[in-house]
């Protein structure tokens, strides 16, 4: 049963008279809309949920701005002498004379080639800077 049968129903059961008049139907009639008016009015409207996948997308494209921008800052705040163009970085006289450049010269052209090797080791630029001479080297190296 709902509830408007309930009530009818305990009416019925009491055995209530009630009688009622127009004026009356129309007073609380007015009283209840005056009541929903006020309702309206005093209600304020709550600002429209936007759903998550919305908030989800916005920051998404928001990091991805972010990103693009760093990567555009680290690509432009690169000087063009450090980028691809620069040659090739001098070996020091240990890197050339590793045991697998002796290995790789020996076998392309024997004793000449690991000879070639270190005469091209020892005569770079940053083995001179410190003042050291092909023979000085041998001769430290070799104990006479």
């Amino acid at each position: 049963m709902n509830p408007v049968e309930n009530t009818e129903n305990a009416i019925r059961r009491a055995k209530i008279k009630i009688a009622t008049d127009p004026e009356m139907d129309r007073r609380v009639l007015h009283d209840s809309f005056e009541a929903m008016n006020e309702g309206l009015a005093n209600h304020k409207a709550a600002p429209p949920q936007r759903p998550l996948r919305l908030k989800a997308l916005s920051l998404a494209a928001a990091a991805i701005i972010v990103v693009s921008i760093g990567l555009v800052a680290i690509q432009l705040g690169t000087p063009s002498h450090t980028r691809s163009e620069a040659g090739p970085t001098a070996k020091a006289p240990a890197d050339r004379l590793s045991a697998m450049s002796i290995n790789m010269a020996f076998r392309r052209g024997g004793m000449d080639a690991v000879d070639d090797l270190a005469y091209e080791a020892f005569a770079s630029p940053t083995s001179q800077s410190n003042g050291l001479s092909v023979q000085k080297l041998l001769s430290e190296s070799n104990g006479v």
